[in-house]
């Protein structure tokens, strides 16, 4: 029966939805509520196995993630339970005070974060950490230097970044959903759904953190950002000044990451629509670099991009 591509077999019964950053396609069915099709065909094992692997960890553990109904990895797909679309940035743009929103959010973020983790899922150590940050140099930095120039800056960077990466990733350990921002949150009977989770690792609770006060596609006010910050703290029993120091270096770290996904995103796989977070990106990094110890990598950044970079609307 599944000889033939899924998608041509069923390309009368199905219709594309947004999907995400990865290589993977979502389609609903025109017909039956409640499924999704996820198609690909690049790296499966990595973008439908984890999928089936993170989401069945969490079902596990009493969280709410989608549900495989047919798993059919050697043939490019996966049908898994649809939670829906509306995604908490969605719901949350309606919202007023959206503090409220954000504490049940980070409820959920502490729950999860105490989750027995033991080896179910690969380390976020310095090495991954300093392979995401590399993307930066290698994607972002050619649309402004030479390769001179982007040796010096990586240089620079690198001297002073690595070794507080270093230090961060030998603490704590926890489940890390890795991209735990609005849109991969979904709202499901008065519950939150968490979706695009294949990336899973175990590593520093800040990271999931980083990822929700500093979402990169939404606005919110550095006074929410605060107070999520805050109240993560007040519920939790981590060391505050060392935690918030943690925070700032994992969250520049993700962002200046972000930079370089997002322009690789464009140039190789011709997705425009990410380049209109880069603005608001760089806004993040300089609110997270004036952080008092991080004073000498502000200087390193205010010595290489100015605003003309950071503020780039035209892109050929």
């Amino acid at each position: 029966m599944f000889q033939q591509n899924i998608l041509e077999e069923l390309k009368n019964k199905l219709y594309l939805i947004a999907g995400d950053a990865s290589f993977r396609k979502f389609y609903r069915f025109k017909s039956s509520k409640g499924k999704i099709l996820v198609y690909c065909n690049t790296s499966k094992k990595t973008n439908l196995a984890n999928y089936v692997k993170v989401n069945n960890f969490l079902i596990k553990n009493k969280f709410l993630a989608p549900k495989v109904i047919k798993n059919s990895i050697n043939k490019n797909y996966l049908i898994i339970q649809d939670l829906g679309n509306v995604s908490f940035k969605k719901y949350i743009l309606s919202k007023k005070n959206k503090f409220i929103v954000f504490k049940k959010i980070t409820d959920e973020l502490i729950k999860i974060q105490k989750i027995k983790v033991k080896k179910q899922f690969s380390n976020y150590n310095q090495q991954k950490l300093k392979k995401e940050l590399s993307l930066f140099f290698e994607w972002y930095l050619p649309e402004f230097f030479n390769n001179k120039k982007i040796r010096k800056i990586r240089n620079n960077i690198e001297r002073y970044f690595l070794p507080r990466l270093a230090s961060i990733s030998n603490r704590e350990k926890v489940f890390v959903h890795r991209d735990f921002h609005l849109e991969n949150l979904i709202l499901f009977k008065k519950k939150i759904g968490i979706i695009d989770s294949q990336d899973a690792v175990i590593g520093h609770p800040a990271y999931d953190l980083a990822s929700l006060a500093d979402d990169v596609r939404i606005k919110i006010s550095p006074k929410d950002q605060s107070k999520i910050i805050e109240y993560y703290l007040k519920n939790t029993k981590h060391n505050s000044h060392k935690f918030i120091y943690d925070f700032h270096v994992l969250s520049i770290q993700r962002l200046l990451k972000i930079l370089g996904i997002f322009v690789r995103l464009y140039r190789r796989d011709n997705k425009k629509q990410y380049l209109k977070y880069l603005k608001y990106t760089w806004y993040l990094i300089d609110m997270r670099l004036k952080y008092p110890e991080l004073k000498n990598l502000s200087k390193i950044f205010n010595l290489y991009f100015n605003k003309r970079i950071k503020n780039r609307s035209k892109w050929n």
